[in-house]
């Protein structure tokens, strides 16, 4: 409790907010300018589609009324699906390149930690790569997933999580932790202080508008988690 209290004190100061307008107002242009190419380019697929030959089945099934508004459905929500969670990654991009300076005002102002030796760009690069490798795996065998009875689209949503949880992890104890500790906690399986606190973020980031806002947030109180937690150190 003590670290949401210290977070949410820091997320909504000044200097803070004006950060989370960064990855918010970028990821906003980006979801609104997909999102209507999305939803145009679905819809023209399905009436395409369905009016190949008017005299064939398919064109006398889409004349029916229920079915143009059911197509229509599943285009909205299709695209809003991609829509939303390109858009939370796309935040979660920017707001990486915000983050040392994020750790930088935490430590400055709670913690006072000097590293021994920072973790150095091409490490960071390899572990992004690893996290990429791994995720392709996961998601080609939850494709082939699929062909099982019972299992449906929804499993998508958790290797996604899979991706979330290890890149926002990573940015942030890349800019916290010396090059020892980050090689000594990379190694072991996240804490599941880790894992709950970025479940939270990733259900919270499925919410539309609210994980593009908040992104700034999700890097502050993993900020104090790993200071804390990692480092045992007290605010």
């Amino acid at each position: 409790m003590q670290i949401l209290k210290l977070s949410l004190q820091d997320f909504f100061s000044l200097k803070f907010l004006k950060f989370s307008l960064i990855p918010f107002a970028c990821s906003l242009l980006f979801m609104s300018i997909l999102g209507i190419f999305g939803f145009s380019f679905l819809t023209n697929y399905f009436h395409t589609l369905f009016s190949v030959n008017e005299d064939s089945f398919w064109a006398w099934f889409y004349a029916f009324h229920i079915v143009q508004i059911l197509v229509t459905m599943i285009s909205f929500l299709f695209s809003g699906f991609i829509v939303v969670f390109t858009s939370v990654f796309l935040a979660l991009f920017i707001t990486s390149f915000l983050t040392p300076f994020i750790v930088k005002e935490i430590n400055k102002k709670y913690y006072h930690y000097s590293p021994k030796e920072e973790v150095g760009s091409l490490r960071v690069f390899f572990e992004i790569f690893k996290i990429f490798i791994k995720f392709i795996l996961f998601f080609i065998l939850c494709t082939l997933a699929l062909f099982l009875p019972f299992v449906n689209l929804f499993i998508y949503y958790f290797i996604f999580y899979y991706l979330f949880h290890k890149l926002l992890i990573l940015d942030v104890t890349s800019s916290v932790l010396d090059q020892q500790n980050f090689k000594s906690f990379n190694s072991k399986f996240s804490p599941f202080e880790f894992k709950f606190s970025t479940l939270c973020f990733y259900i919270l980031s499925s919410v539309p508008f609210l994980g593009l806002f908040f992104q700034v947030f999700f890097v502050i109180f993993l900020t104090h988690l790993s200071y804390q937690k990692i480092l045992k150190l007290k605010a």
